[in-house]
């Protein structure tokens, strides 16, 4: 039994550590959100309520085999019963589990959930050009949503060129371009 722990130790810390090189790139359980990235990539496009937030994911998952492997191999070097030690294992890395989900998980994805808007919410608010915008062309405009500062591609309504530093309004967003009008073309 001792070599089922070391197996589930060693995958559970190679998984951890190879997650954290990539940088969780196989995080792909994301349940409850689809999210609609712009230039940003922090506009939630659903805000029609909150998702679920499933305890069944990988870091979950793994810190419990991690857990459980490493106090088996702890439980076998003492020569513990082997009863005990799988019960013990079992539900030390339970607890761990469920205290990582808890006070970890669950309080990260609400902070996240909240600090979401939706595209429609940013419809009418003001914005500041932050790089030209060309006759039917382009250029990029900022904006302050929950304190936090997003920058986004922006177009004239009518195609016209904004100075830098100009303040706009958004009026409409389509396919993640933000369709801006200056405050001084509304008098």
């Amino acid at each position: 039994m001792e070599h089922a722990y070391i197996i589930l130790f060693l995958v559970g810390v190679i998984y951890t550590v190879i997650t954290f090189l990539i940088g969780g790139i196989f995080d792909i359980a994301h349940i409850g959100g689809d999210i609609t990235a712009h230039i940003g990539g922090h506009i939630d496009g659903n805000s029609g309520g909150e998702g679920i937030i499933s305890p069944l994911k990988p870091i979950t998952i793994m810190s419990f085999i991690t857990v459980f492997g490493g106090i088996g191999i702890i439980g076998t070097h003492y020569k513990l019963n082997a009863v005990i030690i799988f019960i013990g294992a079992f539900a030390l890395a339970a607890l761990i589990s469920f205290s990582l989900y808890r006070f970890i998980i669950v309080p990260l994805t609400k902070a996240q959930n909240t600090s979401a808007v939706s595209q429609e919410e940013l419809i009418g608010m003001r914005a500041i050009v932050i790089s030209p915008i060309i006759d039917n062309g382009f250029g990029t405009i900022s904006y302050i949503v929950n304190g936090s500062k997003y920058n986004a591609p922006a177009q004239h309504v009518s195609k016209k060129s904004v100075k830098q530093g100009e303040e706009v309004i958004i009026y409409a967003i389509t396919n993640n371009i933000f369709y801006v009008e200056p405050l001084n073309d509304q008098d």
